[in-house]
């Protein structure tokens, strides 16, 4: 049977999108089959995502970024399968007494530990980084790494570039004029990452 990969991205300017569908051909070259869902402000996507990431062998999780933090159309879809349910609560103020039992609590609150054979993720980005450059990715690029952290699953590695943000040169910035980015240099470094990451598989099988 062959190895299946899920792509789950949120792209408001098509940037992170191609990101994902190198991901996506990369993997659909080495003969995976892959899930590319792209995340978006319907409530279905976050009540009832069409998949279960656990029956997946890798994991991709990629956003664009707002205030240097992933969307939160992307965000909801991963707490949907950390919570269950309606996963929006978190964002919002407590009421005086909160809506969930102990049991509850104790039920998605616990030690997690994870280890070589767990299942494996990656996580992408694509950011403007305009004072910083590739720093200002970091937040996201762990934050989604740290809820997909929640149900199991390890960031076996990290991918971020520049992708436009105006329409204008902005020369006097860290990356200077990214108005061509993601360009095909940028995606042909995503296709061998996902290589790289293809091949350190391989090299290490999962135990599971």
């Amino acid at each position: 049977m062959n190895k299946q990969a899920l792509i789950i991205y949120g792209s408001y300017s098509g940037n992170t999108e191609k990101v994902a569908f190198r991901f996506r051909d990369t993997f659909q070259k080495h003969g995976w089959q892959v899930t590319a869902f792209k995340a978006e402000k319907k409530p279905e996507h976050v009540l009832d995502p069409p998949f279960d990431p656990q029956d997946y062998d890798v994991l991709c999780v990629g956003s664009g970024l707002r205030a240097h933090l992933p969307y939160n159309e992307v965000l909801n879809v991963l707490r949907h399968f950390r919570v269950g349910g309606d996963p929006r609560y978190i964002t919002t103020p407590l009421p005086d007494e909160a809506p969930w039992s102990r049991e509850g609590l104790e039920q998605h609150h616990r030690r997690i530990v994870l280890g070589p054979d767990s299942k494996k993720a990656l996580i992408f980005a694509t950011y403007s980084g305009y004072e910083f450059g590739p720093w200002e990715a970091q937040p996201a690029l762990d934050y989604m790494a740290l809820e997909v952290a929640h149900f199991g699953f390890r960031t076996i590695g990290t991918f971020a570039c520049p992708g436009k943000f105006v329409d204008a040169p902005m020369l006097q910035t860290f990356h200077g004029d990214i108005r061509d980015r993601p360009n095909e240099r940028d995606l042909l470094r995503a296709e061998l990452f996902i290589e790289d990451k293809l091949d350190e598989m391989a090299d290490r099988p999962s135990l599971s």
